[in-house]
Parts: C-alpha cells; structure tokens; sequence
C-alpha cells in the first residue's frame, strides 16, 4: 500500500473521530472541514499558510485536516495525519509548530492536534495547546488526553488562555446508537446470536480496557487477545468464576476476520483509555447493551438518568451501604457512585473504596452478573461488591444491615416468574430500621384490587414515602410497561396522618425516535422539579401533592391536585375532539344521513337527555366552592343498562357509543328504541378511559360510560371544553383506578371569553365539514337534527 494511500486512510479515521466528537464534517457553509485541496476558495486562510512548508525548502503547504468557525471562518483546529502509529511525534511537530504557530502568528489561537496510524492498527492521538510561547499537551487527570477534543472542548479551551486539562465528554446519543448498530452489524455477520452479543460487545470492551487498547488484530491472535485480557481482568476483580461468562469463541472464523472493525469502533469511543472517575465508559459500556441485543440475555436496562435520579431521591452518600438485590448490569451502583463522586469531591482511591466497601449488587444470571462486574472494573474497581446469586437464596445476603435499597426487579412475564412484590419484600429484608427502600414497579400494583391486601401489609410495616409515576414510553422500545417509583421507610408502621409525596412526570427529557430515545427538541424534563418538590414537600396542581393515603390506593391519580389546563393544552385537546368527531361524520355520512331519515320520520324517538335524567338516580352531590369544575357544570350519569351486553343487537340506524376510543367512540349502528337526543359528553369508565367525546347526533351509550349532562344555563361550548379537560386527565385512571362521577368532579372546565370564542370559531369551520359529508350522499330532511353551531 502506498505512503498517500495510507495516509488518506488515516485522514478517514481522523473524520470518523471528528464525527463522533460532534463536528460536522462537510466544506463550509454547511460544515466546518477543510482538507488540503480546499484552501484555494478561502484566500484568507491560504494566506496564513503561505511559506509555511513542512521542509527547509519554503513555499506553500497546508495541514491535512483544518476545522473553522462556522459563522467567521477562522481557524479553531489543525490536524496532521499519519499512517504509521511510530510517527505519532512527526504528526504533532507538524501540526502545532508549522500550522499551528502560522495562525498564532494571524491571530487565530488554535489547538493542534496529531493521528497516527489506521483502522487496522493501533490509533494515537496527541493534542496541544500553546501556553506562554509553548505548545503543551493536554491533559486529563495527569495523563495526556487521546481523543480529538469536541467543539464545546475547543470553546473551554479557547475562553481560558491556562486551561490546558479537559474532562472527557460522552457522544451524542445518535453517535451511540448508530455505532452500536454497526458492531450489532458484523457480530450479525459473523453469526453470533442474538443472546450473545452483548457479552461479546462486554469482552472486547473490557479488554480493550485492560490493554491500553493493545490486542493484536491478526485474526489468528486477536479472538484469543480478547479472552486472555477478560480473564485476566476478572482475576483481578476477584471473580475468576465470572471469566467463562464472558468470552469470545475462538472457533468463529468469520468473527476473527472481522473483530478488529470492532475494535476500531470501541477505539474510537475512547474505551481503551479512560479512568473511573468520569462515567463516559459507563454510558458507553450500558448505551451499547441498550442497541446490541435489546433484552436477549432476559434483561431491560434501566435508562441512566432513571437510576440517577433514584439515587437522588434516596439521597446516597458515602455513609450509606447500598444495595440493589436485581442488579443487572449494576446501574443503580454506579449511579450511587456519580452520586458520591460528584457531591462529595473524592479522590480517585476514595471512589474504588467506596465500590469495594459500600455497594452491594446480586445478579443470578451468570451473563448480566459478568457485565455488571466489568462495569464495575470500568472504574478502577479491583474488589467489586457484584456477587453472582439468587437474593433469595443467597448465604451471605446482608439481611438488616443496608440503609438504601435501589432496584428496579424483573417485571414477571410468566406465572412461574418471581413477582415483583417478592423483590420489594426482600429488599425490605436487607434494611436497617428507618432504611430507605427507592423501587421501579408495574403501575397496576400500585391500583389493582388484587394487590389490596399486600399493599395493606406492606404499610402495617413500613410508612409509604413517595409514588412517582414514570412516561409511559420509559422503557421503550423494548418494554411498554407503564411504571412507577415507589419509595418506602422500612420498620415505621404507616400512619393514618402521614403524608405521602405523590408526582406525575410527563416528560424526562428524552423521546422516542426511530427505536432509540434521544433528546427532546424541546429540552422538557421535569425530574429536576420532581426532585425538588420532592425535598420541599411541595403541592403543585396537576404535577405533585402531598396527601393521606386512602386505604391502601397508591395511585398518584387520587392524590395530586387538579388545576387549569395550559390553554394551549386545552385549545389543542378542543381540536383534537372536533378533528374525531368531524372524523365519525366522514366514515359514517351515509348512516347518519339514515338515521336522521328516520327521526325526521318519527321511526326513532329520542328520548331527551334531560328526560333520561330525571328517570336515574342522581349522581352524588359535589359541595366544593369552585363553579368552574366538571362536578358544578354537569350532571354525570351511568349509560344505559339495556346495552350492557350488545350481543342481542341486529343491525339498524341507531349509533351505539361504547368504550371504544376511536370513530367518536361509535361501535356501529344497530336496531335500538331508546336513543338519546343530543348534546351531551360521553367518557369510557373502562376500555379506551377518558378518551371523552361530544355527541351531536341521537345515539345508544353503553353502561361502560359516563354521559356528562349541561346544567341548566351552561354554554355548549363547555362541552368541548369539559371533554377536552377529560382527555388530559386520563392519566389518572387505568383498570385498577376507574373513571366514576366523583373522581371527575373537582376537575376545572375553564369557561372564559377565549376558550368560548376559540371553539366558536374553530366548531364553525368543523361544523361544516360535518355537513358537507352528510350533503354528499343526499340533502338532509327538514327540519333535521342536523350538526348545530354552538349558541352565541
């Protein structure tokens, strides 16, 4: 292979690890890279390099790689490339005292920066500042730094003239998930199963880390590098019996082939060289196991800021021995550990002891209990506190011995599976008195009438601190489990006056975008106000409130106060239910039509809404101050017995509303004497819950329902509004936790100018959509009871 040749495959490796470091990587204006023949469009830049040839000849030369300001165009970076991993020292000279000095002398202060070697081989990397005439290296925690620094690197850099030691930073999430996606790639090609590769991914991470990056890429030697350096990591970790459960086969031919692109992967990443007391190989080492497998080795991660977040809760600090009984890959351990490292600023030896004498993790998969020890090793920890075994069964369990539990234990998807609440026991089971239990729960413990009786017995024993429910795509895209945090104090009886934290958080930050969880555009993230109303005790309507538990109802739905909507919220939920139900009048134009035939014909008699009300018994009475609430504006009512069962129905021309949540809640159209005149608000107490809807025209609604009845006097807007409201409080209820007239009752329906003129204006537009539809299959009869405008 020829010297150019080499050497732009070099330049390759350079751009890959810009790529990753957050550069964009394309000629200006769309990027900030310049390579060598580039220069010529940009005269002020090739005047800055004039003269300043690489030898004692003279004349024009330019630096391999330059990275500039995308707004000014002037120099931040230059790069020199090299093919031989031995020339690392020509590269740097190259790069900081020809190019680097030449923008010095133009008045740009760059730093410099030197590649040496290939995919194939051994990558260095060395990187300088000038400080007071010198060019030196930069630096992290004593060593010089091996990887190219990111443009937020170059910024602190550049806005303090002495800095000259850097923190690492962790990728994007985007960078993570698609080079986790590449090494999922080519174990797929070299046929390792599903369930194999993330220990696989763990073993070449892990030796990566024990070697400096130094394992032989031959592939008659690199299978058996691996191994050897996981063994011998293990050895020192103290858990010798874990090596076999994390290996590489060496008979894999293919894989010997292609392991070294692998490598070059996780080089690039950084894994071969950076220490414990950052956790960028943590989010590395458990972003990986989230794409590489999903849960094929039977586990879900739980996602780090989760754990973190936890472990807040629980306020950990180095005094607290910690335990996690279903550790997995030890998240909550590290999370513990930032915790201590950050808040309390220790040294480096003082974090390693605190892994050895203060967290304790079991594991009884022997796979997740490798990868949670060479976690643990990620950091420096020769002495891990990760035992492979069962919690339950295990000898030397700390039984009464730990101040906090953390845990998020296997949701159960079998009957022959540990439930959950078998977890929580046990945990409980390790805790001193006045120990701090912080747990990850299925939501339907927490309202499931079947778990009544444990969560009574669990609060005769212990006092129930907080219940903080989760997003709803938390765990996604590999479990859709609605979840919650439950936080309990062991050994102190539940009081029938102690007030309990309850919060309901939305947004973590994070969402849902092609399989991966990424960061939200719009940077959402309401666990830092979780968090402090939390610590302060705080009630904020709609969020968090601080109440007595009712019986043993867990359910933060019960408890957290309602308040009035955002009004873009609510103009948003307004549209949405005019959008549905102009929908029902589209899909179902040619039955309405039929049916409205047959009311104008007296064939169907609808029976007033007002007259179905006075014949059922009265919802109960709502005393509260407040006018503007659901329970002030509506009388609720049950639907109709006579449809509880809708098998007897043949089909006819009366529209049936059921607890569907589609079609405006329409099951169809069947042969029905008793329909109801419209204009009322119909909500599923069950199956689609609290997906409310207004119903304009005659129909059947199943006893699953509620039917929400204007009081005398109140607008018809109010109906879209209230129905609006209904939908954004649905989070509240679920199948332990159901819709009923008194649970609704206090929730605020806001009547003001705005929100009337808004669904006056925005039902105009609608209302006619409604008729064109009906129009196209033929007039509607006189006098019909055809879509009406709300009242001005």
């Amino acid at each position: 292979m020829s010297k150019y040749v080499s050497e732009t495959r070099t330049e390759s490796v350079a751009i890959d690890l810009l790529n990753i470091r957050g550069w964009k990587t394309e000629r200006p204006p769309r990027g900030q890279l310049l390579r060598q023949n580039e220069y010529k469009e940009y005269s002020h830049l090739a005047s800055i390099f004039a003269g300043r040839s690489k030898s004692k000849r003279g004349g024009d030369a330019y630096p391999d790689l330059l990275l500039i300001n995308e707004a000014t165009l002037a120099p931040l970076m230059i790069i020199e490339t090299k093919a031989d991993e031995a020339d690392l020292a020509l590269a740097i000279q190259e790069a900081s005292a020809v190019y680097g000095t030449a923008c010095i002398d133009a008045g740009h202060n760059v730093i410099a920066v030197g590649v040496a070697g290939s995919d194939k081989s051994n990558i260095k990397i060395e990187v300088r500042k000038l400080i007071s005439s010198s060019w030196v290296q930069v630096i992290y925690n004593k060593f010089p730094i091996s990887w190219i620094p990111s443009p937020d690197d170059i910024r602190k850099l550049a806005a303090d003239p002495k800095l000259f030691d850097l923190s690492p930073t962790v990728p994007d999430y985007t960078v993570l998930a698609a080079k986790a996606d590449e090494i999922n790639r080519i174990l797929r090609e070299c046929r390792v199963k599903d369930e194999f590769r993330p220990a696989y991914t763990g073993a070449i991470m892990l030796a990566l880390w024990k070697t400096g990056g130094k394992i032989r890429h031959e592939p008659e030697y690199i299978l058996s590098d691996i191994n050897q350096a996981c063994q011998l990591a293990f050895k020192d970790a103290g858990k010798p019996e874990l090596a076999d459960s994390l290996h590489v086969d060496v008979q894999n031919t293919k894989l010997a082939q292609q392991a070294w692109r692998i490598s070059y992967i996780l080089r690039a990443l950084n894994i071969a060289s950076l220490t414990a007391e950052h956790d960028y190989l943590g989010q590395l080492y458990e972003t990986f196991f989230r794409y590489t497998g999903g849960n094929t080795i039977g586990q879900y991660f739980t996602p780090r800021h989760l754990t973190r977040f936890l472990a807040d809760l629980c306020r950990v600090s180095s005094q607290d021995l910690v335990i996690d009984p279903a550790c997995g890959t030890s998240g909550f351990l590290i999370a513990s550990l930032q915790r201590i490292y950050e808040n309390e600023k220790l040294s480096y030896s003082q974090v390693v002891r605190v892994v050895r004498d203060k967290l304790i993790g079991y594991e009884s998969e022997p796979v997740t209990a490798a990868l949670a020890v060479a976690n643990m090793v990620l950091r420096g920890d020769g002495t891990t506190g990760i035992r492979k075994g069962d919690c339950f069964t295990a000898k030397d369990y700390p039984a009464g011995k730990c101040t906090i539990a953390l845990m998020n234990p296997p949701f159960p998807h079998a009957k022959t599976d540990t439930p959950s609440e078998s977890f929580v026991e046990r945990a409980l089971d390790a805790l001193q008195t006045r120990g701090q239990l912080a747990v990850i729960l299925p939501a339907s413990l927490l309202t499931k009438h079947s778990q009544s009786k444990w969560r009574a017995r669990i609060m005769q024993k212990n006092t129930l601190t907080a219940v903080i429910t989760l997003p709803g795509e938390m765990f996604q895209p590999y479990a859709s489990s609605t979840t919650a945090i439950v936080i309990l104090e062991k050994g102190i009886a539940h009081s029938v006056k102690a007030k309990t934290f309850f919060c309901r958080i939305e947004y973590d930050g994070l969402t849902l975008r092609k399989g991966v969880r990424v960061a939200r555009p719009d940077g959402r993230n309401e666990i830092p106000k979780a968090l402090e109303n939390f610590y302060d005790r705080v009630s904020e309507p709609g969020f968090s409130g601080i109440a007595t538990v009712k019986g043993s109802d867990w359910s933060p739905g019960a408890y957290i106060p309602s308040g009035n909507l955002p009004v873009d919220t609510l103009k948003q939920g307004i549209d949405e239910i005019m959008r549905y139900l102009a929908s029902f009048y589209v899909r179902f134009a040619p039955f309405i039509l039929r049916q409205r035939i047959a009311v104008k014909s007296r064939v169907i008699n609808p029976t007033p809404v007002a007259v179905f009300a006075a014949n059922r018994r009265s919802r109960p009475q709502f005393n509260g101050p407040s006018s503007d609430t659901i329970g002030s504006m509506f009388n609720v009512y049950y639907g109709q017995k006579e449809l509880h069962s809708k098998e007897h129905l043949a089909p006819g021309d009366v529209s049936i509303i059921s607890s569907s949540g589609a079609d405006n809640g329409c099951y169809g159209f069947f042969d029905f004497s008793k329909p109801l005149a419209p204009r009322f608000v119909t909500v599923p107490s069950t199956g689609s819950i609290g997906e409310a809807f207004v119903q304009n025209e005659p129909c059947g609604v199943t006893d699953d329902c509620l039917i929400l009845v204007p009081m005398a006097g109140i607008p018809e807007e109010a109906l879209f509004v209230a129905a609006a409201v209904l939908r954004a409080e649905k989070w509240r209820f679920n199948y332990g936790r159901k819709i009923t007239p008194d649970r609704i009752a206090d929730f605020k329906v806001p009547t003001t100018p705005d929100i009337i003129q808004f669904v006056q204006r925005e039902w105009q537009q609608w209302a006619k959509v409604c008729e064109d539809a009906i129009e196209k299959y033929g007039s509607p009869p006189e006098q019909s009871t055809s879509v009406s405008h709300p009242q001005r």
